[in-house]
């Protein structure tokens, strides 16, 4: 697994490290290349539909920013993904997918998980977390991008194609919370065959985030 993991309660910070890499995230430098623009998501269509704007009005949403990062004591790239519960219910699990492109907004191949030699390099990964969000808290974690140019000693994976990536785009597709109640995203299938080994205009891949996704909740008072 290529999963490092911080999760954030309000402002209390607790680290939960279970990648290839274990480092506090205040250590770990930006990269040079470009990182996720704190701009509107207007691009994003998993809030394209009349109610889920108002879901987001009513504050029934979840968030996310995802930057590309780099490790400052080895070089290794990362995407770094900051996720908050903005309903008033408890997460305890999510199933969302990540995309990859190169700086000229092309899809990106990846052997996703670098410590499986068996992993095909892939468009998408569609990937189970199960840590706990409260209500109003936020969970950031990162995923380790295979660079065969920096990480030495390695066996070379595929065409180099995370020696590229310049962005990234993550979509939830299921939000289990811990009453039982499991969200499934009515907007993912478009989602999936909008961007999916698809080229992306750069600009619509700089505005992506911050990305508000609304969230129909069966029992508000849960």
């Amino acid at each position: 697994m290529n999963r490092k993991r911080v999760m954030t309660a309000v402002v209390i910070f607790a680290l939960l490290c279970v990648g290839v890499i274990s480092c506090a995230p205040e250590a770990l430098g930006v990269t040079g290349g470009p990182s996720a623009a704190e701009t509107s998501c207007a691009a994003n269509p998993c809030e394209s539909t009349g109610d889920q704007k108002k879901a987001v009005d009513s504050g029934n949403t979840v968030s996310r920013i995802v930057e590309l990062r780099e490790y400052e004591d080895s070089g290794w790239p990362y995407l770094y993904d900051i996720y908050t519960n903005h309903t008033d219910k408890t997460i305890s699990s999510r199933q969302y997918c990540m995309l990859a492109y190169d700086k000229e907004g092309q899809p990106l191949k990846l052997q996703w998980y670098i410590m499986d030699s068996g992993d095909k390099p892939s468009y998408d990964c569609l990937y189970d977390d199960h840590e706990e969000i409260i209500p109003g808290a936020a969970a950031d974690s990162g995923w380790t991008l295979y660079d065969g140019e920096k990480m030495t000693g390695w066996p070379k994976i595929g065409d180099g194609g995370p020696n590229r990536v310049a962005y990234a785009l993550y979509c939830d597709r299921r939000i289990v919370f811990s009453d039982g109640e499991v969200w499934e995203n009515p907007g993912y299938e478009d989602w999936l065959e909008k961007y999916k080994g698809k080229s992306v205009p750069v600009e619509e891949l700089k505005n992506y985030y911050p990305s508000v996704l609304a969230v129909t909740l069966q029992d508000q008072d849960g």
